[in-house]
């Protein structure tokens, strides 16, 4: 046993230098994608696969395990993780000459700049009219407001089966759902936060209030508890990169506020902690540091021996029909809950059962797609850090790598196939590329314009000067 507990503690203590290297900093005050990966990594991966493999299988999700053999399968995956993910994004800023912690600590003392303030107010306001608009049809459609069923909630109320009936809800179509209240929503209450803490101005500060409270609404409408806490991090990440950094104490103290969220939210969903069913294995804790690796552990045990390995049917409808790949599209996270937790699919609760990336990827490729899907995790995690690093500091570059920080780390967690396609961070990465490249453009084009349209943003420019000069 004492061999087991070496090669759990050498696996950590190799995984944090590792990553502190890869990182430039694990100070939690000056958070980054990398160093961000690494927090949710342990938090709900190393620990609680640590656990198990020292042989802590209590949780209700190992009743499930058919095979032994697939606990230590999926400890020795995840320590493998822990260590290739980082060494691979070391090797990476090795082969080509970067000095990333030079570089983020470039970035921190960057100062915001802002250009055509009053456009932006215009476009983010316009776009998030829109999508309020849609937001409110949404809500009428579900026939309730779900925030206020959270505080007053009805007898016999069941928000498992309402989750399920709200997320087939269509406004218009799903891309319209998706796009306008899931992704673009938050999105623009981003964009508004981000210039009214540089500008300090009250127009910047309502229209905050007003996405930012919207925003909140769109992600706990359908009675999740966790989207909440990781869309107001992003607003804690955004005054980070503005700042250069904020204190530990104002880290955790947003940490205790959301906890006590988080707890009343389980309340509120009829969870008692206060009764004998209320224990480390249930609640908030339990699915914290459990439930994503009893998943895993499922991945292992489910591919090969009970079902064949999937051979890249999780990609996309269209990935496969442009790789020509038979079988149709199947998510290993849907299949194991299919399989293991037959029940909530019979009582129409059941959705997926998502863990760590590599679940996925060996869940489609066997045990080396898997570790090249580590390789390419840090190849891709490493470049988008650099690149992140080397943007002009502006509200909305700010917006976007916030955004893209906490989206991407937090997929991690999830399928490794979105990494490969997912439309919504493909569009995120465009906007982000056209925040680059937009200005460059601009001052080639403006020239070209109808003489009426060029002296029209020529005088707000005027404007735009005259403005900045007063303040």
């Amino acid at each position: 046993m004492i061999w087991k507990e070496l090669i759990v503690v050498f696996g950590l203590l190799l995984s944090l230098f590792l990553f502190k290297k890869a990182s430039a900093t694990l100070n939690i005050g000056k958070i980054n994608l990398i160093s961000y990966i690494m927090y949710l990594f342990l938090l709900q991966t190393y620990i609680g696969a640590a656990m198990v493999y020292l042989g802590d299988r209590n949780h209700y999700t190992m009743k499930y395990i058919t095979i032994a053999d697939s606990y230590d399968l999926m400890f020795y995956s995840v320590l493998l993780s822990a260590i290739l993910f980082p060494l691979t994004i070391l090797v990476l800023y090795r082969v080509f000459r970067i000095d990333i912690k030079h570089q983020y600590n470039s970035y921190l003392k960057k100062s915001v700049t802002v250009d055509r303030e009053r456009l932006a107010f215009y476009i983010t306001a316009g776009i998030g009219f829109v999508c309020c608009l849609m937001l409110l049809i949404y809500i009428i459609k579900i026939g309730y407001f779900p925030l206020l069923r959270l505080v007053r909630t009805p007898a016999g109320f069941e928000f498992g089966v309402e989750r399920q009936r709200i997320s087939h809800i269509v406004i218009i179509n799903s891309y319209v759902k998706n796009l306008l209240i899931g992704l673009f929503l938050p999105l623009l209450s981003y964009v508004a936060f981000a210039y009214a803490i540089v500008l300090k101005k009250f127009w910047w500060w309502a229209l905050t209030f007003v996405l930012v409270g919207a925003a909140i609404v769109s992600v706990t409408i359908n009675f999740e508890k966790s989207p909440v806490l990781f869309y107001l991090f992003v607003l804690l990440l955004i005054l980070m990169y503005a700042k250069g950094g904020i204190s530990r104490k104002m880290v955790f103290g947003f940490g205790a506020v959301m906890a006590s969220f988080i707890a009343f939210i389980y309340i509120k969903m009829g969870y008692n902690f206060a009764s004998g069913d209320s224990n480390f294995y249930n609640g908030p804790i339990g699915r914290t540091l459990f439930t994503q690796v009893g998943t895993l552990t499922m991945h292992f045990d489910l591919f090969p021996t009970i079902f064949p390995f999937l051979d890249g049917r999780s990609l996309s409808p269209t990935a496969l029909n442009l790789l020509g790949i038979e079988g149709g599209h199947l998510r290993s996270a849907k299949l194991v809950m299919d399989f293991y937790g037959s029940e909530k699919v019979y009582d129409g609760t059941g959705g997926v059962m998502n863990a760590f990336y590599i679940g996925e990827a060996y869940a489609n490729f066997g045990f080396w797609g898997m570790v090249l899907s580590m390789v390419y995790m840090g190849l891709l995690m490493g470049l988008l850090f650099y690149v992140f690093t080397r943007l002009r500091k502006t509200p909305y570059n700010l917006a976007l790598t916030a955004m893209l920080t906490s989206r991407m780390a937090l997929a991690t967690q999830g399928g490794f196939v979105d990494f490969i396609y997912n439309f919504q961070t493909y569009l995120l990465l465009f906007l982000l590329a056209w925040g680059y490249f937009g200005p460059i453009i601009w001052q080639k084009v403006s020239p070209r314009l109808p003489a009426k349209l060029h002296r029209l943003m020529e005088k707000l420019e005027e404007k735009e000067k005259k403005a900045a000069n007063k303040v």
